[in-house]
Formats: C-alpha cells, structure tokens, sequence
C-alpha cells in the first residue's frame, strides 16, 4: 500500500475550524497522491481530554487531486467546494463537528485518509465504522496518518 502525507498548514488547525470559531471543515493538503487514486475518504477522530475518541467528520469519495479545500458545506452528498458523500459524525450530524476544548484543555486529532481507485459505494447514512468496514474491501491502495493537537 502507498503512503499519504497529510499538511493541514504550519501552524496546524486554525480557530476558524473550531466549533465555536466558525466550525469550517480545514484546508488539509496530501502528498503521495499518484494516478491510480480517483478518490479520498477522510476520517477525522478528536480525542478530548479523558473522554473516548468520537469521529467529528466522515467523508468520502472526494476527487483524487492533491488536496481537500476548506469549507465543505453540511448535508449527505455536499457539491462544494467538491462533490463527496459525507458520513454522519458521532453528533448525529452530515458535517464536520471542530474541536471545542475548554481553556487549557487539549484535544488531540487524528486524521486518517485513504486513496481508492474506485468509490466506496455507500450511503451517506453511513458511519465511521461501515466506512472502515468497506475501506477493508481491497480497493483501498494508499493511507496516511497525522495526529495533531488543539489547545483551548
């Protein structure tokens, strides 16, 4: 399986990607991305403090070009800023859910995505874990991994 970089920008997740700042899904660039790979999914875990890690963003069958644009617009099969099926996140919601730590509290996030040659072929009603269920399926051919922190 090939390797994926993920950059989500140099200073990491801006406040504007936070629930409270503007909760905008993140501009998140990709290295690796090579002609065999038409499609990305994303999922996004924030662990916060001693509670359980839950998904805050699920989507999937993004164009393959190198990069996922900020500002994804709610809803099952958004259109902008590029058509994609979009999961729920464990808030019951078809969106990205950004982190919302208390002051001096960090939540640690943990982006996984994935590069397919063909899409996954799921309903949007989809959670993270038939997501991963059907990522198993061998049409998967790259991956990549970036843990990140927030401090409120």
């Amino acid at each position: 399986m090939d390797s994926l970089t993920i950059n989500i920008g140099k200073n990491g997740l801006t406040p504007s990607s936070t629930f409270n700042g503007g909760n905008i899904s993140p501009n998140i660039t990709l290295g690796g991305v090579n002609a065999d790979m038409q499609y990305i999914t994303l999922i996004v875990q924030n662990k916060s403090g001693s509670e359980p890690s839950k998904c805050i963003w699920c989507i999937w069958d993004i164009p393959s070009v190198g990069y996922i644009p900020p500002g994804y617009e709610e809803g099952g099969k958004p259109s902008f800023p590029f058509p994609a099926i979009q999961g729920i996140n464990d808030f019951g919601e078809h969106a990205w859910h950004g982190p919302s730590p208390g002051l001096g509290v960090t939540d640690r996030l943990m982006f996984q995505v994935f590069g397919r040659n063909e899409p996954l072929g799921i309903s949007y009603d989809s959670n993270m874990d038939k997501v991963i269920e059907k990522l198993r399926d061998g049409k998967t051919v790259a991956y990549g991994y970036l843990e990140t922190i927030y401090m409120g």
